[in-house]
């Protein structure tokens, strides 16, 4: 069943978080006593950096599962890859990690947005590729069709609304992954053409060109990793237990 893309870009930050507009509270304690996140570490400049969650790395993009706050979001101190990791739940059709810009959705979930290295001008910076750890703790609803897909949005701030918006998918995942895998998309932000592999929407959800590309690579604003596929309707049923870690985004090939 077709599921729009606008739908599930207004989704990742209002309401990805068990369909709940709250703000994610990073003090809540998790179960195993870990110690909560420092939601005040400053991003780092240059185009080559990991998020790996260990000092001074900690929450750099301040990526958010859930929007509820009485889900724990906690950064672990062992059990990542390596290592730290930032661990979280949601219960949510289309469970996605995100990090947003202080220009996307303004009024909704601003606390949450951090304008980061993972953000802005990807063209400049002739961003290559994303890359990413993610661990499936516990699945909520699992089911054949479901894939990791990055979701890179683009806010109009004059109209309010999404200027652009764009997904890759990776390969199908059958069954539900075990222990940490690592995942990773080619941008090519300064391609003259869309890459193979990107599909690209303007905001009224007609396609958009290779023009559009470039233009859309001058300003991303959300950043998503998801388990899930654009054009399919995933149920909402149980807890999804989810870890990020190693977030990477480089200039580099």
């Amino acid at each position: 069943m077709y599921k729009p893309l606008a739908t599930i870009a207004l989704v990742l930050l209002a309401g990805c978080g068990d369909n709940n507009a709250q703000t994610v509270d990073a003090s809540v304690p998790h179960p195993d006593g870990s110690a909560a996140v420092d939601a005040d570490v400053d991003a780092p400049s240059g185009v080559d950096f990991t998020e790996t969650y260990e000092s001074g790395t900690q929450d750099v993009g301040n990526w958010v599962l859930s929007t509820n706050a009485v889900r724990p979001r906690m950064i672990n101190a062992t059990g990542g890859n390596p290592d730290s990791f930032l661990y979280s739940e949601v219960s949510s059709a289309i469970p996605t990690w995100s990090t947003a810009s202080t220009r996307y959705q303004p009024g909704v979930n601003d606390d949450s947005k951090r304008d980061s290295v993972f953000v802005g001008d990807y063209y400049t910076a002739a961003i290559k590729k994303l890359s990413v750890d993610l661990q499936v703790i516990q699945p909520g609803s699992w089911a054949t069709d479901r894939a990791v897909t990055l979701h890179l949005i683009s806010w109009d701030t004059t109209n309010n609304g999404i200027a652009y918006d764009a997904t890759y998918t990776l390969p199908d995942i059958p069954d539900v992954p075990v222990g940490w895998q690592h995942y990773e998309v080619t941008i090519d932000a300064q391609s003259p053409t869309i890459p193979t592999g990107w599909l690209i929407n303007r905001g009224d959800g007609t396609p958009g060109t290779d023009a559009d590309w470039a233009t859309f690579m001058h300003q991303i604003d959300l950043v998503g990793f998801g388990y899930w596929k654009p054009g399919f309707f995933y149920p909402s049923l149980g807890l999804w237990q989810l870890g990020i870690d190693n977030v990477h985004i480089t200039a580099r090939p």
